[in-house]
């Protein structure tokens, strides 16, 4: 795990070198166990190293036996044994013990644009073939690690693992784009690459570019294939409405086994391995299977300060991660975050983040921080909801007989929007929304739905959440947790995961009632029988009614200061805090949105940069 940073400018930018290692600098939180720099007349890489995985051997930037290719990446190839014997096998001669990042000058030797789609992991990745003077960047399957890019007026390409290392090379300056606030107001989420700062996008999932002198050419290495089977229409599994194959015992076994294999693969590790225990089925199971493989494995969990708080004191699941824990007897750190937290961390958090993203990050950003102290690296169970039917208030609203006359509608009451639509004359500045160019969120999600590769809705559904809603999890995950130097893994994506649940009938995943079924049933020989049974919660903090007490007066000021931009109207913001503090709406999350716009406008410089108010002022 670490971070990248290059500059390809074919011989048009005779200071690279020292460019680099600024934007290597910039990212030195993603890699403080060393540095590594290379270059040739076309291009400059550079690299900040999170010791891992072959502590000894694994430095970057790293190249083939003759020096000809050579690579800068962030990750982890949890397949890199495999492939190593295969590459061995057809002649390659390999330098290191184990490094993973070897796999990939090999790998493109041997199978050129074939590599990415060979690899089991999370990565992203340059390359430089110095025979053909190509470029080939590349990004794992889901985006479970970024990659930023942005191109220069004189042609040159910068790039790297945050977009603070590309604004670092003093060739991308810092400027808003509207367009791309407009869409983080709409939709609480960036899609299709597109960032908030001017010029600056992310490579896609699952996608590589090649960059040469004379083309460029980028494509799709992966996407989502939908290849379920049809489960027979006779017998039941020991749950009444789950239709079962020849054995429903065996189909849980199978999956079982899937499940241990991404987790053998991802606890492997040349570090101590940590495991985020929230007490939900995902987290408690990956607990379970992790600790059932190294007893040294401990579990973090992140409980709530409930004074005074009302109805939301539900998301606190101090309960049920307890259980856990005494149930497995393993080792566990309880962290509490305090009603204030927010007000000390925001500016931390979205400095971390880079610009405004979904969710109330901030105490992802703790939690991260906690574990840091002791370990490297840390499991997640993200990505089990979107990938094992986990979503089932979504399904229950999506008739799966016959399609749907009109998806968006359906979406419209799915999808978080803070500021719908039909608000958003009403919500924005009115210059501010002609600068962002007539950004449609209704369009994008249509766009999205239209994209997917099936027509059945439940698929439709799936694989919106998983571009869209997950892939935005996973870049707050990268972006939080490595600002404290950790790496987290996530094996409910392991290639093997799912490639096995695009497969699943769907009388496996939900019924529109029960969600994750199958899970459920491969699990629960490791749980306790109440987290078996648990109904979906979500990790979060009881933010509605904090926002109400303790935290009143310091949002006050804050919307004081946004009010003054010129974004947002005055009258909105008012309109939206009343309702809530006086309990008649729960805008928790769009007061989110608000308060980390603010601090990322205070700490861009952008739409007026440091602003000073009161609550008299709106």
């Amino acid at each position: 795990m670490c971070g990248i940073a290059g500059i390809l400018h074919f011989g048009d930018c005779p200071d690279a070198d020292f460019r680099v290692r600024r934007m290597a600098e910039a990212i030195k939180h993603r890699g403080p166990d060393g540095d590594g720099f290379w270059a040739d007349r076309d291009v400059t890489l550079g690299f900040r190293r999170l010791a891992i995985v072959d502590l000894d051997g694994g430095a970057q930037p790293m190249a083939n036996e003759d020096g000809t290719v050579w690579v800068v990446y962030n990750g982890e190839i949890y397949n890199h044994v495999e492939l190593r014997r295969e590459l061995e096998a057809c002649g390659h001669r390999f330098r290191t013990d184990h490094s993973d990042t070897e796999i990939l000058v090999h790998g493109w030797e041997e199978w050129r644009e074939r590599l990415p789609e060979r690899l089991n992991g999370m990565f992203a990745f340059a390359i430089w073939d110095q025979r053909d003077r190509t470029l080939v960047l590349a990004r794992d399957r889901l985006g479970i690690k970024p990659l930023y890019l942005a191109t220069t007026d004189n042609g040159a390409v910068v790039f790297g693992s945050e977009v603070r290392a590309l604004h670092a090379s003093g060739l991308v300056t810092v400027e808003a784009n509207s367009a791309g606030v407009l869409e983080y107001f709409s939709l609480m989420n960036l899609w299709r690459g597109r960032t908030p700062f001017r010029g600056v996008t992310m490579l896609a999932p699952g996608s590589w570019e090649t960059i040469a002198p004379e083309r460029r050419r980028r494509s799709k290495f992966w996407d989502f294939q939908f290849t379920r089977e049809r489960p027979p229409r006779r017998g039941l599994w020991n749950l009444p409405f789950l239709q079962r194959r020849d054995d429903p015992a065996k189909e849980a076994d199978i999956f079982r086994e899937v499940i241990l294999g991404a987790m053998r693969r991802q606890v492997a590790a040349d570090v101590p391995v940590m495991a985020y225990l929230s007490g939900g089925i995902d987290s408690s199971s990956l607990t379970a299977a992790a600790h059932a493989l190294d007893s040294n494995v401990r579990a973090y969990s992140c409980i709530f300060d409930l004074t005074g708080v009302g109805d939301d004191r539900q998301l606190d699941e101090r309960e049920y991660s307890r259980a856990v824990a005494a149930a497995l007897d393993i080792e566990r750190v309880e962290f509490e975050v305090p009603q204030d937290a927010l007000t000390r961390t925001l500016d931390a958090t979205i400095r971390a983040l880079e610009y405004p993203r979904m969710g109330m990050a901030y105490v992802n950003y703790l939690i991260a921080g906690r574990v840091a102290t002791d370990a490297k690296v840390v499991l997640s169970g993200m990505g089990g909801d979107e990938m094992t039917g986990g979503y089932v208030g979504r399904y229950a609203l999506v008739p799966r007989d016959a399609a749907i006359a009109d998806p968006f509608a359906v979406y419209r009451g799915i999808l978080n929007f803070p500021i719908p639509a039909n608000e958003l004359a009403t919500a924005f500045a009115p210059d501010f929304l002609r600068g962002a160019g007539g950004f449609d969120p209704e369009a994008a999600v249509r766009d999205m739905i239209a994209t997917a590769p099936s027509r059945d809705p439940w698929d439709v559904l799936m694989y919106v959440d998983a571009t869209t809603y997950l892939h935005g999890l996973l870049v707050l995950e990268d972006k939080l947790s490595m600002a404290h130097s950790l790496e987290t893994r996530v094996p409910l994506l392991d290639n093997e995961v799912i490639d096995h649940l695009l497969r699943v009938p769907w009388a496996w995943l939900s019924d529109g009632e029960t969600g994750k079924i199958l899970f459920r049933e491969a699990v629960r020989p490791w749980l306790p029988e109440a987290i078996y049974r648990k109904p979906k919660m979500g990790f979060g903090p009881p933010d509605a009614s904090w926002y109400r007490g303790r935290l009143r007066g310091w949002i006050e000021i804050q919307c004081a200061a946004l009010a003054q931009r010129g974004v947002l109207q005055p009258a909105y913001i008012r309109r939206k805090l009343d309702e809530h503090f006086a309990g008649a709406a729960n805008h928790v999350g769009l007061i989110w949105c608000l308060l980390s716009f603010e601090s990322w406008c205070r700490q861009a410089g952008v739409y007026g940069g440091v602003l000073a108010a009161t609550p008299a002022d709106f």
